[in-house]
């Protein structure tokens, strides 16, 4: 039996050892071979079990030329009896007698002589309510440990476990700053200026060095690096589209969680600003489009109503036939520009949605001089931005059935369920393909896709020869 003085000596040194540095492997070591001179023991190893279940052999002394075979290789890899009893929550305190698993597999295979160790104790490392691995300890034709063996065991594998947890402790605090770091790097990325969609996940990739990665804007996905058979995290955020990022690796830990979940709320917050901006910006130009409506009408407008009076009063003044004839198209080019100027004027305006969207598009068809036909479906209750939205696609639609469909009707259709609105427009003209007339990539129908889109809408524009066009759009009802 050890003196109690040299147990006390002995914690001492240990407790001493522990507290030394930060270098966990180095510590645990010089613990492990002070423990076995103690004890008189002649081999022992550490292992430490991640959440995974998982272990790493992190310090070893003494160990017979079986167990030490190919760099300790049979204790790196594998499981035990030892091992999964503590994985299943079975290990609470040191266990006095274990026959070697791994010792039993190395005399099977024979990778060198065991020096007649067979049996080790197990004695799992806690601090408090967490656990942290495992520490055994052997001697040649040794299959029994003293109480007073195993209590000393213990004391030291607490010791380890208080230290483990000081270190763990400190190393993710240290981990958690430098992926915040990290974080910053990440937004200062994003503000710089506006960028896609996979412009943002290779960054992230870039940055943080997690196995696979996928960001899901809406119904828009982009996937990198390896998913399979690893653990994930997903977080979300929402303000006006729903923004996923999810997080493949081997080992997420709870840092790991709160940087992914910052992250997110990162590039949602941006996708918004970005989204503000664009709305910021589509506020001036409507205010730049009403200031020019009101100049055109106040002034260009009252102008060519003078030259078209002029023109008429002249013809009533002048008997030459010749004169009144030029006076007359005068006055007819007067009236021409006249309409058009109202047509552009009205394009401009957005007052004329003081009657209601359905007014202001009855109305411009007939400046347009085309018969549509209108019907509505359920309760419209959409807020001043996306009525504005409709009537300026309505507005483009009806302008190219005006410029490009060779006919003169169009069937308007609006459907409005508890969610969503969704406006059709549709003519029976000719049509047009890709090269002819207009085209998908046009400006005035990107003008109408992006405005949709400024709202999380979605736009459709297709096209058919000799079968006609058809615009649908669909926007949150709201």
């Amino acid at each position: 039996m050890m003196a109690s003085h040299t147990v006390l000596e002995t914690l001492r040194i240990i407790s001493k050892t522990l507290n030394k540095g930060m270098n966990l492997q180095e510590m645990l070591q010089h613990v492990l071979e002070k423990v076995l001179e103690v004890t008189k023991l002649e081999c022992g190893w550490i292992f430490l079990v991640d959440d995974a279940g998982k272990h790493t052999l992190i310090a070893s002394a003494g160990l017979p030329p079986s167990l030490a075979f190919n760099e300790n290789k049979l204790l790196c890899e594998g499981g035990c009896w030892c091992k999964e009893k503590y994985v299943t929550g079975r290990l609470i305190k040191a266990v006095n007698i274990i026959e070697c698993q791994r010792i039993e597999r190395v005399k099977k295979d024979i990778h060198g002589d065991t020096l007649g160790i067979s049996h080790h104790a197990t004695v799992p490392i806690f601090a408090g309510n967490e656990s942290f691995g495992l520490m055994n300890v052997a001697a040649p034709h040794k299959s029994d440990f003293s109480e007073e063996e195993l209590d000393l065991l213990e004391m030291v594998a607490y010791q380890i476990g208080a230290t483990v947890k000081r270190v763990t402790l400190l190393e993710t605090e240290q981990r958690r700053a430098c992926m915040l770091n990290l974080v910053g790097r990440f937004s200062f990325f994003l503000q710089e200026q506006e960028h896609s969609l996979e412009a943002i996940i290779y960054k992230v990739s870039e940055l943080f060095s997690w196995s696979g990665f996928s960001l899901q804007l809406d119904d828009e996905e982009i996937m990198l690096g390896k998913q399979e058979g690893l653990t994930r995290w997903r977080a979300e955020a929402s303000i006006e589209k729903k923004v996923v990022l999810t997080v493949y690796h081997t080992v997420i830990d709870e840092v790991d969680r709160e940087i992914v979940d910052q992250l997110v709320q990162h590039i949602s917050l941006q996708i918004e600003k970005n989204q503000l901006v664009e709305q910021k910006k589509e506020l001036v130009r409507l205010n730049e489009r009403n200031r020019l409506a009101r100049d055109l009408h106040d002034s260009v407008n009252q102008l060519l109503f003078s030259i078209s009076l002029t023109a008429k009063g002249a013809q009533k003044q002048i008997s030459d036939q010749t004169t009144n004839q030029v006076l007359g198209y005068i006055q007819e080019l007067s009236q021409e520009a006249l309409k058009s100027l109202k047509q552009s004027i009205s394009q401009l305006r957005s007052v004329d949605l003081e009657d209601g969207m359905i007014q202001a598009i009855k109305r411009y068809s007939q400046l347009l001089e085309i018969e549509i036909e209108v019907s509505i479906t359920g309760l419209l209750t959409l807020s001043e931005r996306s009525e504005e939205c409709l009537w300026r696609v309505a507005q483009e639609a009806l302008n190219n059935v005006k410029k490009h469909s060779g006919v003169q009707t169009a069937v308007i259709s609006i459907e409005a369920s508890v969610d969503f609105v969704v406006m059709k427009i549709h003519d029976q003209g000719i049509g047009a393909v890709n090269t002819e007339q207009i085209h998908p990539q046009s400006t005035g129908i990107k003008g109408m896709k992006e405005r949709v889109e400024l709202l999380n809408g979605s736009f459709e524009w297709t096209c058919s020869k000799n079968k006609g066009t058809m615009i649908k759009v669909v926007i949150p009802n709201r």
